[in-house]
């Protein structure tokens, strides 16, 4: 008897996904399945199958033209080109082209100290906290969670702070990924941004001369510079995966550490524990389920089973990040778990550029907001929502109460 498509995109599943990946591995290292907007595609789904198709650069392209797809060419036809620039940047090629932009970059990000930009971060959490003063109850989503990690990274890339609840406007539409409707209904508020973002990347164009933007647009390799429209796309790529993904890393961390007294007790007594939390919140949270696809570059077998040239896989992070082969006791939430070989970050040539970035700003997000509030806890007359997402683990909302 076949059994029920699987599910990765409802509230439901986010609420928790474990069952389903438990589900999902029980039917081998990969498993087909249906999925919204970018159709069949093959998930690898326990530890060792995702680590190695992410390493596996030979057999497994980022770009499906080098799989012999015309898949990306044939969507891009139908996107207003000011959408289709965006995939110029990294996350879409392959070497020797991902070489070039990640090389670029790299160079670009290596002039600012993650550690020194953690002062910035504390004074941002704080100045968002203070306007939280006062209130007995608040949704941290939409009054924290979201927003610092959004200033963060506008002040970053040096965009000026006038601006930001524009960002937040525009891009508020692209919440509902799995629903084509909603996409396409988004795509005016990204073109804004993508216009915003070429007008200000330009000299004198208003970013901050000591910020990401400016250093982006001056550094250059054996004489080779980012094009504008790199430069753009590489602008929103950074924009949207500094400030998208930190934001549920920080609002799933902190419902798991509210819904355990004993975890939230242990962290009090003992911030020294912080760095493992934020592992633990990376693995346990998996705010990114999934990564962008890869192409097959040839007919071959893997995992067991036969596979021709051009087809699509996907490592499914939160399932590696739940496999009982690599964790002991994997849907326990274990603030203390070492080691945490998670891959909430990716692994291989496309491991997230921003991986400092996000463990300091969870940590000092979930430590700021804990000293401010010693009584904080979530509040119990509001069922907690999931959105309905592909790829993302979202909360709709964090209703807390502040004080006693």
């Amino acid at each position: 008897m076949d059994h029920p498509p699987f599910d990765i995109i409802s509230s439901s599943f986010h609420a928790n996904p474990f069952p389903e990946l438990d589900r999902m591995r029980a039917e081998g290292p990969v498993v087909s399945i249906k999925l919204p907007i970018v159709g069949r595609t093959w998930l690898a789904v326990t530890y060792d199958a995702c680590a190695e198709l992410l390493k596996d650069h030979e057999n497994f392209a980022r770009d499906p033209a080098n799989a012999g797809s015309r898949t990306q060419e044939r969507v891009l036809r139908f996107l207003p080109r000011t959408i289709g620039l965006l995939a110029l940047n990294m996350l879409g090629h392959d070497d020797p082209e991902h070489r070039r932009l990640r090389g670029l970059v790299d160079q670009a990000f290596q002039r600012r100290s993650i550690a020194a930009l953690r002062p910035m971060i504390n004074q941002i959490a704080d100045r968002l906290l203070d306007r939280l003063e006062g209130q007995s109850e608040a949704d941290l989503m939409a009054k924290y969670c979201r927003d610092l990690p959004l200033s963060v990274i506008c002040a970053m890339l040096g965009l000026p702070e006038k601006d930001h609840d524009r960002f937040k406007s525009w891009l508020g539409g692209l919440r509902d990924t799995a629903n084509m409707g909603s996409v396409i209904l988004a795509i005016p508020g990204v073109i804004q941004v993508v216009r915003y973002l070429r007008r200000t990347s330009r000299p004198r164009g208003g970013a901050q001369p000591e910020g990401l933007i400016a250093a982006l647009r001056e550094v250059q390799i054996d004489g080779q510079r980012l094009s504008e429209d790199e430069l753009v796309s590489m602008i929103f790529l950074l924009f949207g995966a500094g400030q998208e993904t930190t934001t549920h890393l920080i609002a799933g961390g902190l419902l798991e550490l509210l819904s355990r007294e004993d975890q939230l007790r242990l962290l009090r007594s003992n911030p020294g524990l912080m760095p493992s939390c934020v592992e633990e919140c990376l693995r346990y949270v998996s705010p990114v389920q999934m990564t962008k696809p890869r192409f097959l570059t040839r007919d071959m077998e893997w995992m067991g089973r036969n596979f021709k040239r051009g087809s699509m896989f996907a490592a499914l992070l939160a399932a590696a990040n739940c496999d009982p082969a690599r964790f002991e006791r994997p849907q326990v939430f274990d603030i203390a778990r070492h080691p945490n070989p998670h891959l909430s970050f990716g692994t291989g040539v496309h491991f997230c550029l921003g991986f400092q970035l996000a463990r300091v700003e969870a940590a000092v997000g979930i430590e700021r907001l804990l000293l401010r509030f010693p009584h904080l806890r979530l509040d119990r007359r509001v069922s907690t929502q999931w959105h309905k997402r592909l790829g993302i683990r979202a909360l709709a909302a964090l209703p807390v109460r502040l004080e006693t």
